[in-house]
């Protein structure tokens, strides 16, 4: 490689001039050597090692397109030599161009291997490579080759490891990820790439005060850097320190004004503050910079919905299938609107239970319109789907997708019916408890009221911190007198107050926790699928909501457009569950 700086058969009348090139190249002045080179060239002008060394200070001195040049001539006059290959795929790397770097490199590692000449530089730039094209395993592959090598370079050995981390991240092996990020911190506690990706790999793991943590050492150090002040941000936001989060974007889109991710995390900001026309306006800069980034239509859609603006909300919600393609029939074509009267359509379940139960009052809507319903859904809503209509088909997971004449997501349809808020379908409801299994509660005692409970839902949901409640807030409703409490969640409960029941053993789908709802006088809950049950039911319910809402529940509303049976309550402020508690105890007594 490049530490082989040594000329063989050559001419004698070009040695002085190799010496001297030679002596300066080593002695770290390429662009010095560069001249003499050149000067040897013209006495011998096919010795592919000259132009090899001639590349190699090029591209020591910032010449880079001059240095590909050169190394290309290298290789051309002597094909067999892996290391002046292996030169010419480093030289692409630097200018970009990894696409010819991998090829290159591709070729000539198995070949030095071979020769027992595959130093730490050429294997680490083969995985900087593949990097750099999102080759995740193979890049990971030759890191750890590179890391089996010998070196000095210290900085270069720790950035490899770091990218083996970021490799891992895109991998989602998060865990694996942590403990690479965390072996470099052992050895370079301010190592600025691991405090940061580490700091969001516990983000991602909503770890955020850890996060925060890392996130503010990183800052401290680069206090500048646009991409780890917003990486801050969103930890600020996510634990509704929101003005300071909003302090931290502005600082990074003051040195990075065209940073769009940053942007967009501004008006996620701003959402969370119910400031939607802020929102709006830094989400839309965001698209403005970056018009084909599905993630940033995304955070859009979240906040034209939550303003109630459906018409072109419904638009960028469908770059979700952008985020994460849908699974989709091959044997049927999208729907995209047209009539259906006599046609049939499946309709494909998507995201959590709550969604598929929204939504699912649009399988009787088509089907009165004459459409063949075919719904797709996940196994615990399947018993309770059947009730949507006598006609209507519903499978689960395992069941093969029929052929049909159209298909369609089943959160796409208020877009392919061009749904506005003013004529949203909300019916009193449109499911029912399905005659069996039957789930009977214990005979209820005489003038009491007996209200079913769900105060969390599914910890992985990206807004669980602030959707779910707490136990220990919902005491002051525990001290009322005759009520009878029903738990509603999924999991037996382990902090249970004196006599609340717990039918959780017996409830083993969403149509068994309707058969407990139409046993109930009401229903109070959070966000979780238990609200869209009780509401899809018709069954009277209380929803307790965060400060800032999903986008189904619009704001400051008391009512629900989607579901008539429906009472809201909101947080006064992030994170106060005690206005929502005191807000229903008072409405109970």
């Amino acid at each position: 490689m490049t530490n082989e700086l040594e000329i063989k058969n050559t001419d004698t009348d070009v040695a002085g001039v190799l010496k001297t090139a030679l002596d300066l190249h080593k002695n770290g002045s390429p662009a010095a050597a560069v001249p003499l080179y050149k000067k040897a060239i013209a006495i011998v002008p096919d010795n592919a090692q000259i132009y090899c060394l001639l590349g190699v200070a090029l591209k020591q001195s910032g010449q880079l397109s001059h240095a590909i040049a050169k190394l290309e001539k290298a290789v051309a006059i002597d094909p067999l030599r892996a290391d002046f290959l292996a030169e010419l795929g480093i030289a692409c790397g630097d200018a970009g161009d990894v696409d010819k770097a991998v090829k290159c490199l591709r070729e000539a590692v198995p070949r030095l291997t071979a020769l027992g000449k595959d130093d730490f530089v050429v294997v680490a730039a083969l995985g900087d490579a593949c990097f750099a094209l999102g080759f995740w395993t193979e890049a990971i592959e030759h890191y750890r080759s590179a890391l089996k090598k010998k070196t000095t370079n210290q900085s270069k050995y720790l950035n490899v490891q770091l990218n083996i981390g970021v490799a891992l991240h895109h991998l989602e092996k998060r865990a694996c990820a942590i403990k690479c990020y965390e072996t470099i911190l052992s050895v370079d506690p301010l190592n600025v790439g691991a405090l940061t990706n580490l700091g969001v790999a516990h983000q991602e793991d909503k770890n955020f005060e850890e996060s925060l943590a890392l996130l503010f050492k990183a800052a401290n150090i680069m206090p500048s850097d646009p991409l780890i002040l917003s990486d801050l941000g969103v930890s600020l936001t996510k634990l509704n320190r929101t003005d300071e989060a909003i302090k931290k974007f502005t600082l990074a889109l003051n040195e990075a004004p065209d940073y769009a991710k940053a942007w967009s995390n501004l008006g996620n900001a701003y959402q969370s503050q119910n400031k939607l026309t802020e929102a709006w306006e830094a989400h839309q800069r965001a698209i403005d910079l970056e018009p084909n980034n599905p993630e940033l239509h995304w955070n859009l859609a979240m906040t034209l919905l939550l303003a109630g603006e459906y018409e072109q909300g419904w638009v960028e919600y469908e770059w979700r299938h952008k985020r994460q393609p849908p699974t989709l029939s091959p044997e049927s074509p999208e729907w995209g609107g047209e009539p259906l009267n006599g046609k049939s359509i499946l309709l494909l379940g998507e995201q959590g239970a709550g969604d598929a139960i929204q939504f699912a009052r649009y399988a009787p809507i088509l089907e009165s319109e004459g459409a063949f319903v075919v719904l797709h859904v996940q196994t615990s809503l399947r018993k309770l789907f059947s009730t949507l209509g006598r006609n209507i088909k519903v499978l689960g997971p395992s069941d093969q997708l029929p052929k049909c004449d159209f298909q369609a997501q089943l959160m796409s349809i208020p877009y392919k019916r061009k749904e506005r808020f003013e004529n949203l379908p909300a019916p009193n409801s449109y499911l029912s408890v399905p005659s069996e299994p039957e789930v009977l509660l214990p005979n209820k005692k005489s003038g009491t009221k007996r209200i079913g409970i769900a105060w969390y839902g599914n910890p992985n949901h990206d807004n669980d911190l602030n959707r779910s409640c707490p136990f220990g807030e919902l005491a002051p409703l525990f001290e009322l007198e005759k009520i009878e409490w029903v738990s509603l969640q999924k999991e037996p409960v382990h902090q249970q107050i004196a006599g609340m029941i717990d039918p959780a053993n017996q409830s083993h789908s969403f149509a068994d926790t309707a058969a407990i709802i139409s046993q109930l006088d009401l229903v109070v809950s959070v966000d979780t699928a238990v609200a869209h049950l009780a509401g899809a039911l018709g069954s009277p319910v209380w929803i307790m909501l965060p400060y800032s809402s999903d986008w189904r529940w619009l704001t400051r509303r008391r009512d629900s457009p989607w579901y008539p049976s429906a009472r809201l309550y909101r947080q006064i402020s992030p994170g106060n569950w005690n206005s929502v508690i005191t807000s229903i105890k008072s409405d109970l007594n």
